[in-house]
């Protein structure tokens, strides 16, 4: 304890009763001012310091965000020699769609660049428009013929010429406005009339290979030229156009027509003219019989073809009557008479063929079917048959109902069967064309089970004593290529197995030619 250091003595204050240092302690004096760090100047004093405030101050410049800021000294930029800076060159910024500039960029120079170009950076997509070697926006062929719709609508034009205009499709968001086409009447005074229009529309040399449901449904179409397109067949639709007067087919890529084109021959139709060839039309092929030497003669009886120049059947020719033939009644200016059909072509869910003729683009000539020959389902699963669609054709009818059915096969996973994109595919187009009806039922379907062709002999009647065929309408005598040419391949399609031909009634000699009397 002796060791240990003695404490510091504490004064003793009887005032303030407390102890405190020796030191006396200073207090501050809140109400002096700060100490300045220059003195006061005035313009009067004689200070030599004063020329510092005579020379130009500049600001000090730093640069660098506000965490790093540097003086601007540093880089080299206060010195007389730094280069001038460079103004930004006016560009479009593509990501934000705003054009961004320096902060001095004056707005006449903008404008004057603006100006001095011929096109906008922007590009557009290819399947919209393309550019020349200048920069130039040209518009599609499509956006000429809207804009050429859009000109017949304000000017009453019922001429609609499309034709050679390098065509490759036809939406049907084009045609749409020519549903409300009206006639713009002549101005005379006190005298009111309505017009009925009477459109035209040449579609011809262009390459086309599809026709849009929305031309099927203008009811005042009186002619329509598909001439010197590149089609393989024709949507069923085209049996609508109850006011055609003129169409004209020819020089196609046709195979077949469609069943429903025989309503363009009813008798409260107005077709007068129709040109059909030249086409590659599917010819008709009788089976040889080698105990016959007269079986290449008769064969030609058999499916009506030989002299034409007779209004009747040869004595003794086998002829088939159709129902579909009983029930319809005809224009009196048209011969329409059934001949021949194939055998029933069979199809899976897919639209793949089980049993039946080959309808490929390669088979000119087909096996006709025998006058008593009575369609057989191929074998299933089960013995049981009905009408009732499968579950894919209920989905894909599901499908063509939404409007977002042309993003679909995109929504599929990577790994789906290709079959499915080729159905989704296969229903837009459907869809776009009018879609398709049974010819035997009348039930709208998408994949067809059943598919068949009918030749019938389609002639124009010029007179009592003679008739001329659909592909030269002015000829009086026809010979054997007229003759083979009014045969005309019609395609039929089936919802379901059942959806088959109807047996014909089998009759010959002046039976037949009856039968011909009361079908005309």
């Amino acid at each position: 304890m002796a060791d240990d250091l003695p404490l510091p003595q504490l004064r003793s204050d009887p005032t303030t009763e407390s102890f405190t240092k020796n030191a006396a302690r200073k207090r501050a004096r809140l109400s002096s001012p700060p100490v300045s760090s220059d003195p006061a100047l005035f313009s009067s004093d004689d200070d030599p310091s004063a020329d510092n405030y005579t020379q130009e101050r500049r600001k000090k410049k730093y640069r660098g965000p506000w965490y790093h800021q540097r003086p601007a000294s540093d880089a080299g930029q206060d010195s007389e020699d730094a280069p001038e800076k460079k103004r930004r060159t006016f560009e479009r910024q593509f990501d934000s769609g705003v054009f961004m500039g320096s902060d001095g960029t004056d707005v006449d120079e903008v404008l004057e660049e603006l100006e001095s170009r011929n096109a906008s950076t922007l590009p557009l997509p290819l399947s919209h428009s393309h550019r020349t070697q200048a920069g130039h926006r040209v518009a599609t062929t499509e956006e000429v013929v809207k804009s050429q719709i859009h000109g017949c609508l304000e000017e009453g034009n019922e001429n609609i010429d499309f034709s050679s205009r390098g065509l490759k499709r036809l939406s049907n968001a084009t045609i749409r406005p020519l549903a409300t086409f009206a006639r713009v009447p002549p101005v005379i005074e006190g005298v009111y009339t309505r017009l009925e229009p009477k459109l035209k529309v040449f579609l011809a040399s262009n390459d086309l290979t599809s026709l849009p449901g929305e031309i099927f449904k203008l009811d005042h179409l009186i002619v329509l030229s598909l001439r010197g397109n590149q089609f393989e067949e024709l949507p069923p639709g085209i049996g609508k156009l109850s006011s055609l007067k003129e169409l004209n087919l020819s020089q196609n890529s046709l195979r077949c027509l469609p069943f429903e084109i025989l309503e363009l021959f009813s008798d409260t139709s107005r077709l007068n003219s129709l040109n059909l060839h030249p086409n590659p039309f599917y010819q008709p092929e009788v089976p040889p019989n080698p105990e016959d030497d007269r079986q290449e003669e008769e064969s030609q009886y058999k499916i009506g073809l030989g002299n034409r120049g007779r209004t009747r059947p040869r004595r003794g020719a086998v002829c088939g009557v159709s129902p579909v033939q009983r029930r319809r009644s005809w224009h009196s200016q048209w011969s329409v008479t059934y001949q021949v059909r194939t055998e029933v072509r069979y199809l899976d869910i897919n639209g793949t063929r089980l049993k039946g003729p080959d309808f490929s683009k390669d088979t000119a000539r087909i096996p006709v079917a025998d006058v008593n020959d009575t369609p057989q389902a191929p074998t299933s699963r089960g013995d049981y048959k009905s009408r009732a669609p499968s579950l894919l054709e209920v989905a894909l009818n599901a499908c063509s109902r939404t409007s977002q059915l042309p993003l679909l096969p995109s929504y599929l996973p990577e790994d789906s069967p290709p079959v499915l994109i080729d159905l989704l595919t296969f229903a837009v187009s459907k869809k776009d064309s009018g879609g398709s009806k049974c010819t035997t039922c009348g039930r709208n379907f998408i994949v067809p089970r059943t598919e068949w062709i009918e030749w019938w002999e389609i002639a124009k009647v010029l007179d009592r004593n003679g008739m001329a065929s659909a592909a030269s309408p002015l000829r009086q005598m026809e010979n054997e290529r007229d003759v083979l040419e009014s045969m005309v391949p019609l395609m039929r399609r089936g919802c379901s197995w059942l959806c088959v031909p109807e047996p014909v009634t089998v009759v010959n000699g002046s039976a037949a030619a009856d039968e011909t009397e009361l079908a005309d």
